[in-house]
């Protein structure tokens, strides 16, 4: 019972009551009178005023607690022995000997916990007009560190949850837009509950109720490679961090697996082990040390994902992943990090350590955090998963991350000397917010919403509201209040999650620029003067206020039970006006290295015709996810059907977006399926069709040797390779510089005969262009490929084929290579001296199927004769490519023509066939020109590499390209039930 509080609440107080607040007052021996003080003071000068106060309330103190002497003024109040009733008895005296000069607030010895405190407090708030003396001098400020740069902004590029009510982040936005309370008054979801804080069975209501998450005895254990002992015997906590971690990054558009080996951090608020406390009951089952260990909560996410920044736990009760957030904030400013995952977890689970917080007078029996209303009284607890991902502004920027806002300002403190260790301090809240405020220099009244600690206590909630109002009242116009709510009403109090749950909610209000109702009030709190202060409670949604001429700006406040106090400054990013369920990336050109230092890196998109197709890649741990994974994707279409894109793109452009971020951020499985789509129509058929299959893929094995084989010359067709000249600048450089070789050298166009365009000059085709051609064609073919990540380790070739496949083992340049296939027709020819290097790669002879020895390459002469015979692959090749464990073949050249007999062939053993993919394929109809929009079949190839396990990279099928990060759907864990089982014998009451 708050018994200052109480003792003020009461209109008609008992007599008895009235009489043990009033005893000593009435006696009139040991107060001064307010006139008398009063004077004293005004006639003191400045310097000697704090020392008579300091001996007036020692007279005042000792009267109230009947002390036989004057108290030491540096001994607490609480030390000394006041209990609730003397702190009101203080502070009714201390009003009548102040009169209309100051009111006393009921939470004085609470914020000045000893007599020199509030000496120091009174000589300041004293020190006015009232006072007929000399002008005072300003109190000393408290020191603040210099206010810093906009470069120091920490970016939000991704987050995730999972809260009570709201198994992610849209959920959570819809759940707090509509004013949902999610606190239930018993676990809602199937599952053995007994003896656990949620039990639909448990005899009281204290006992039933909270806000608690679906499923949060399940886990995809298989997904992050554990058995399924090791899950059982694992905190929920750990698991969920694990989950939350994964899916945060999958927002931020980050590939996991590309994180391997960063200097990556983790920093998650953690309470300690309430399964620990079932594992105990259970008897039976043991101990686990390492899955119910807080540091290890932490730390097995740096393992399961390998960073190597650090992982550090925070245990600070209720402020715990605040905290984080100013670590990892100060990592990330100090260069300790690049990147950092941020974040808490809770989960309620032990009856004992309910009961216990219920026996402090901590939680509600209510079963309500009725936060700022004059029924609070206490909180209900809550259970969850809240993470984002933290970046240095500039860098995301850089990058084109999605950044859903911006952290200015990140500060923490300690009470220090107060009323105890468990009770809010006004003046220590101030100063952490004026800090905070300093890091982000912002002045106090440009912030424009305060997401507060709020639990619903009596005590603490006026304390919070004052120190906020004193901070944030500062220059602020009395029209525009500072507007508080508190998540908890909500979803409970998430305790070492209540942070980042708040942060979270303040980061979607700014985004969708609506701040959502505070729930549970209808009757403000009587200790507090609410028309005096410049806060409004927002009771009902309300637009986030309109600022152009700066960014939105938040505070979001935490207080832990052990006199921590944390305070961040949030401000918004881009516009509140894009309604979408979250931010895009910025747009950024996806540059593709050249194939050799000869060429510079291609930055432009300057005359390349749009990619009518797409790659959708689809992967999973399982064929179940896939399949869900494609349920989610149609889902997924239906939404961005309805919602205006960023920036006013147009359909194909979003599918593009989003082909672009499931391919660069998102990890790739071994169950696989591989989309080509031209518009959402027949993307949407296809994942149909994906989601509704009996079965979509077994799992691919790593792929072996890869093996390119090049085409002879024999299979030219009209157009070969102009569609992709027209979209892809890799193969525009290739040929661009074939073609300026070959019009030095021949004086005349090959791209023209290529292509089917007549010579302007009206001269006949020369021999050399059909040999030169497809050369030139398999060169860039070659570095197609590689621009997607695939290339060899083997290479064969026949006819001119040989000389592609020695120009891809770096034998000899690509200039030199056509200069060659020009003069095989041509036994006259000048035979120019070329540069020969030993091959870089295995070199199998397409005429023999020997493997080539470099004393067999010496000169351009062996070249001439190797590439002048063969017209088709040797059926000695396939045992050479078994030989070399090749398990890929990719045919590079005008047509498929030489892998149906690789494919058909059994490979050593009577294993399967390699994988035989054509990089082209011949239009329908013998000299027509292939659609324009279907890449000459490219893209099928890449497509099938993707779902035989081939490692893609996916940046170059967009080449050239301005694309951007959007959200796209996340994983679909497949969660099964892991906990621990009662014995009969063990079963708690």
């Amino acid at each position: 019972m708050d018994w200052p509080v109480f003792g003020d609440s009461l209109a008609d107080k008992p007599s008895i009551l009235e009489d043990l607040l009033t005893v000593a007052a009435d006696d009139g021996d040991d107060s001064s009178s307010s006139e008398d003080l009063l004077a004293q003071l005004s006639a003191t000068p400045p310097a000697g005023r704090e020392n008579l106060l300091m001996s007036f309330l020692q007279r005042e103190v000792q009267a109230v607690l009947r002390l036989p002497s004057t108290p030491d003024a540096s001994v607490g109040f609480f030390e000394l022995g006041m209990d609730s009733l003397m702190a009101v008895e203080l502070r009714n005296r201390l009003n009548r000997a102040f009169s209309d000069s100051y009111v006393a607030p009921n939470t004085l010895v609470f914020d000045f916990p000893t007599i020199s405190d509030l000496a120091r407090h009174l000589v300041d708030v004293l020190g006015g007009a009232e006072l007929e003396s000399a002008p005072r001098a300003e109190p000393e400020p408290v020191p603040r560190p210099p206010a810093r740069s906009g470069d120091d902004g920490v970016a939000i590029i991704g987050m995730a949850c999972r809260f009570p009510g709201a198994p992610d982040i849209d959920t959570f936005w819809r759940q707090l837009e509509a004013g949902d309370d999610a606190v239930t008054n018993a676990r809602q979801d199937n599952g053995s509950w007994t003896g656990i804080v949620g039990d639909p069975d448990a005899g009281e209501d204290a006992w039933r109720q909270g806000g608690f998450i679906d499923g949060i005895d399940r886990f995809d254990e298989r997904f992050f490679g554990l058995t399924p002992i090791s899950a059982r015997m694992m905190d929920p906590q750990q698991r969920l961090l694990l989950e939350t971690s994964w899916r945060a990054l999958e927002d931020a558009g980050i590939d996991p697996e590309e994180l391997k080996g960063s200097r990556t951090g983790v920093y998650a608020g953690i309470s300690a082990s309430e399964y620990r406390d079932l594992m105990m009951m259970a008897g039976s089952e043991g101990l686990n040390y390492l899955g119910t260990a807080s540091g290890m909560a932490v730390g097995a996410v740096a393992f399961r994902l390998g960073l190597t920044g650090p992982a550090m736990p925070v245990m600070l009760n209720c402020a715990a992943s605040l905290v984080t957030v100013q670590q990892a904030v100060a990592g990330l400013r100090q260069g300790e990090v690049d990147l950092a995952l941020v974040g808490g977890v809770n989960a309620v689970l032990s009856s004992g350590l309910t009961r216990q917080m219920a026996a402090l007078g901590m939680l509600s029996w209510q079963g309500r955090c009725r936060t700022f209303d004059a029924a609070a009284d206490g909180f209900v607890r809550g259970e969850g998963c809240g993470m984002v991902i933290l970046k240095r502004l500039g860098e995301a920027e850089a990058d084109g991350d999605r950044i859903w806002a911006v952290i200015r300002g990140a500060a923490v403190n300690q009470n220090g000397v107060s009323a105890g260790p468990t009770v809010p301090n006004g003046p220590a809240q101030e100063r952490v917010i004026d800090e905070a405020l300093s890091q982000a220099g912002v002045p106090p009244s440009d912030i424009d919403y305060l997401e507060a600690h709020g639990t619903g206590s009596e005590l603490g909630d006026p304390i919070e509201v004052r120190a906020a109002a004193t901070v944030y009242g500062r220059g602020r116009e009395q029209d525009r209040p500072l507007l508080i709510g508190s998540v908890k009403t909500n979803i409970g109090h998430l305790e070492s999650a209540a942070g980042v749950a708040g942060l979270i909610k303040v980061v979607l209000a700014m985004r969708h620029g609506v701040i959502p109702k505070h729930l549970h009030f209808q009757d403000p709190t009587p200790h507090l003067d609410w028309d005096s202060l410049p806060v409004r409670v927002v009771s009902e949604n309300t637009d986030w206020p309109s600022q152009p001429d700066r960014p939105l700006r938040a505070g979001v406040s935490a207080f832990g039970i052990s006199g921590t106090n944390a305070h961040v400054v949030v401000e918004g990013y881009g516009s509140p006006e894009n309604r979408r369920t979250g931010p895009d990336g910025a747009a950024r050109l996806v540059c593709v290295p050249p194939m050799d230092d000869a060429a510079a890196p291609l930055q432009t998109d300057d005359g390349l015709a749009v990619r009518g197709r797409r790659i959708l890649p689809l992967s999973g741990k399982s064929d179940a996810s896939l399949r869900k994974l494609a349920e989610r994707y149609l889902a997924w279409l239906d939404d961005a059907q309805s919602v205006p894109s960023s920036e006013g793109a147009a359909p194909d452009a979003v599918l593009s977006d989003m082909a672009w971020t499931a391919g660069m951020g998102r990890s790739h499985f071994d169950h696989r399926a591989a989309v080509v789509f031209a518009d959402s129509e027949s993307l949407r058929g296809d994942l149909r069709a994906l989601a509704e299959a009996d079965r979509i893929s077994e799992p691919t094995s790593p792929a072996g040797a890869i093996a390119f084989a090049y085409a002879g010359h024999g299979n030219r067709w009209v157009g070969m390779g102009e569609a992709l000249y027209g979209s892809e600048p890799v193969v525009r450089m290739v040929l661009d510089r074939c073609e300026e070789a070959f019009r030095e050298a021949c004086g005349a166009s090959l791209l023209e005969e290529m292509f089917g365009r007549p010579d302007p000059g009206g001269e006949q085709a020369h021999p050399q262009w059909e040999r030169s051609a497809t050369y030139a064609l398999e060169c860039a073919l070659t570095a197609l490929w590689s621009s997607v990540g695939v290339q060899p380790s083997i290479v064969l070739g026949h006819g001119v084929g040989a000389l592609a496949a020695a120009q891809a083992a770096g034998v000899f340049g690509l200039e030199d290579g056509l200069l060659l296939a020009a003069s095989l027709d041509d036994p006259s020819a000048e035979q120019a001296e070329i540069t020969v290097n030993p091959p870089s790669l295995t070199m199998v002879s397409g005429v023999s199927g020997r493997v080539l020895e470099t004393a067999e390459l010496r000169d351009g002469t062996q070249w001439r004769q190797l590439a002048a015979t063969g017209t088709e692959v040797s059926d000695d090749c396939v045992g050479t490519l078994a030989a070399t464990g090749a398990d890929v073949i990719v045919e590079i050249g005008p047509d498929a023509v030489s892998g149906t007999g690789i494919e058909a062939a059994e490979m050593g053993g009577g294993e399967r066939p390699p994988t035989v993919l054509a990089s082209l394929g011949r239009p329908s109809g013998r000299g027509l020109t292939p659609d324009s929009n279907s890449g000459d079949g490219f893209l099928d190839a890449v497509a099938a590499a993707y779902e035989a396990g081939l490692t893609l990279s996916f940046k170059g099928l967009f080449a050239g390209e301005t694309r951007r990060r959007i959200s796209v759907p996340d994983y679909p864990f497949e969660r099964r039930r892991h906990w621990i089982r009662f014995q009969d014998r063990a079963t708690p009451v």
